[in-house]
């Protein structure tokens, strides 16, 4: 049970501490009073995230602490797990002790969480206070045709919570194991396609002439002197042409010969009759045998440069090839990539270990798996033993709440199909049919609530048919199914009377107030016929002084519930005809 509720530096709040006791406690307010700050202030205690925490003081940390009787012997083996306790360890199961659950926000949204006052993991607080308190917000109603929605429900009925925890870590142990299985093998894939461009690379290098060249220069000289003389041949032919071999050799002109033999038969006997044109003639002759002696020179020569054709384009290939393998790694000489090879050479053959490793991970993901499906058989078990009366049980409720007709049916579609439920199920022996859990919240279930309201409407699914008034007297319905024998838990409902009036309103204030019998209710309202049903009553204010506004928590009086009540019904300037109502149902309470 809730015994004390302190909150400092949150939003409107600078600092409120209230101290609760059992049965129903009612809450009322108006709207943007604050009562949706209380909400938000459990809700961090319940493990909400802390991006959206408003600080009074920017400078100061925020703090909310619940305190809480307890007796069960649940909650004080959790409490014992998280703080190392022996002394809680040690308790029996008839022991009680306080417990305090505390979480600082300091400014820089850094929190510290503390269970009494050993420091403790969000988790672990979250886990502890989700025993201790359940709250049920205004979206809950709402969301109550969700499948999560209703999965966390019908855990609560079935008192599957613990097992679907456990099957929620065995399923994140599950997952972990299967990533790494998966993480592995995507590399292990990877490994072998790089071995595999590797062995490519490998084949590549060792066809190359990479250890007929020791230098990438060596092999470029050679190609020169190749095609060099190639060309110095082709040239020396050409000037033999040009020299002395006629118009066959030289594109059909005449050589130089031929034009100085031209040259000498034009001077006829002028060389004879002068001898100064004799004298040039004998010189016009020499010239005639150097241009003979240079064309034979050119042919000679030409003769010792015939050019190796099968060994220019093998050394012109090889160049290609090298100057290739080189862009392609990015490597400048031919060192280099005898290197490359060396170390490609060397990485050849399997990684030690590969098959080991991979058979660890495997067996590690089929322990993990093999554990995962065992918890979702034991909460399906759970779930299907304590919730196979569900529809008679809310029925009951359904009809106090107005809803004589109503109809609510738990469809449940396995995702495989088991032995019959009086055959005892070993996880081991079972055909799981490649069965891999989707979730951390569902297991093997994947259950539906359908419903009817009204006669001769057969039930469809929940969210298809049911109105907000409906859903809001469902969920309290099924909630007041949840541990009636408990007298530790705390509920907190936040307007659950949404969409209700009238003779409705009083009969869910009725069941409200005979849950508080057996457990601690607080409940938000804006009906006074509900609010006129508590053992206690607390109203927030929102107030301003000195240019500050702040959220104030009062427990009223006898006489300030009464006026509060007739504010509830007739506003601000209420009569007597209000004030009159409000004693009558503080009288119908017995609480006038």
């Amino acid at each position: 049970m809730l015994t004390r509720l302190h909150i400092r530096n949150f939003a409107l709040i600078s600092e409120l501490e209230v101290g609760l006791g059992p049965g129903l406690t009612v809450i009322t307010g108006e709207t943007g009073a604050g009562k949706s700050i209380l909400l938000d202030a459990v809700g961090l205690l319940l493990g909400d995230q802390v991006e959206g925490v408003h600080f009074r003081d920017p400078h100061l940390a925020c703090v909310i602490e619940m305190e809480f009787h307890s007796q069960d012997p649940e909650v004080l083996a959790k409490c014992a797990e998280f703080t190392d306790d022996p002394d809680l360890m040690n308790n029996q199961a008839s022991s009680s002790m306080e417990l305090v659950l505390r979480r600082e926000i300091n400014p820089r949204k850094r929190s510290r969480c503390l269970i009494n006052d050993a420091v403790v993991p969000l988790r672990d607080l979250k886990a502890l206070a989700s025993l201790l308190l359940d709250l049920s917000g205004q979206e809950e109603a709402v969301a109550v045709d969700r499948r999560q929605t209703q999965v966390l429900l019908l855990d609560q009925l079935a008192g599957s919570e613990s097992l679907r925890h456990m099957y929620s870590q065995d399923y994140r142990t599950w997952k972990v194991a299967r990533k790494a299985l998966d993480v592995w093998l995507t590399d292990l894939d990877q490994r072998k396609r790089d071995e595999e461009r590797d062995r490519y690379y490998l084949e590549e290098l060792n066809e190359a002439p990479l250890d007929g060249w020791e230098q990438l220069s060596d092999l470029e000289s050679a190609l020169a002197v190749q095609e060099n003389a190639q060309e110095s041949g082709e040239k020396l032919r050409h000037a033999e042409a040009v020299l002395d071999e006629g118009q066959a050799g030289n594109g059909g002109l005449p050589s130089v010969s031929d034009t100085l033999r031209t040259l000498l038969q034009s001077l006829g006997g002028v060389e004879t009759r002068d001898p100064e044109v004799g004298a040039w003639a004998e010189r016009l002759r020499h010239l005639l045998w150097q241009t003979g002696e240079l064309a034979r020179d050119a042919a000679d020569l030409a003769d010792q440069r015939v050019p190796d054709l099968e060994a220019t384009a093998r050394l012109s290939a090889q160049l290609d090839q090298l100057q290739g393998l080189m862009h392609k790694h990015k490597i400048g000489d031919l060192v280099g990539l005898r290197g490359l090879r060396a170390r490609l050479g060397e990485a050849q053959g399997s990684t030690p270990g590969v098959d080991e490793a991979k058979a660890a991970l495997e067996a590690k993901e089929s322990q993990a798996l093999a554990a995962v499906r065992g918890a979702a058989l034991r909460l399906h078990l759970a779930r299907t033993s304590a919730l196979a009366d569900l529809s008679e049980r809310c029925h009951s409720k359904l009809s106090r709440l107005g809803m004589e007709h109503a109809r609510l049916i738990l469809r449940n579609e396995l995702a495989l199909t088991l032995p019959p439920a009086s055959t005892p199920m070993d996880p081991a022996q079972i055909d799981w049919q490649g069965w891999l859990p989707q979730d951390a919240l569902q297991g093997l279930d994947q259950p539906e609530l359908w419903f009817s309201a009204n006669p001769g409407q057969e039930p469809r699914p929940l969210g298809q048919v049911a109105s907000g008034g409906e859903k809001s007297r469902l969920l309290l319905a099924l909630k007041s199914l949840v541990r009636e024998e408990g007298s530790n838990h705390t509920r907190i409902f936040d307007e659950i009377d949404t969409g209700i009036s009238g003779e409705t309103a009083l009969r869910m204030g009725q069941m409200l107030s005979e849950m508080g019998r057996h457990q601690q209710i607080i409940l938000i309202t804006h009906l006074p016929q509900i609010a006129a049903l508590g053992d206690g009553h607390w109203h927030i204010t929102k107030e301003v002084h000195d240019h500050q506004t702040r959220t104030a928590l009062t427990i009223l009086d006898p006489e300030q519930r009464k006026q509060t009540l007739a504010r509830m019904i007739g506003g601000d300037r209420y009569g007597k005809a209000a004030l009159q109502q409000a004693e009558d149902l503080l009288n119908r309470a017995g609480l006038a």
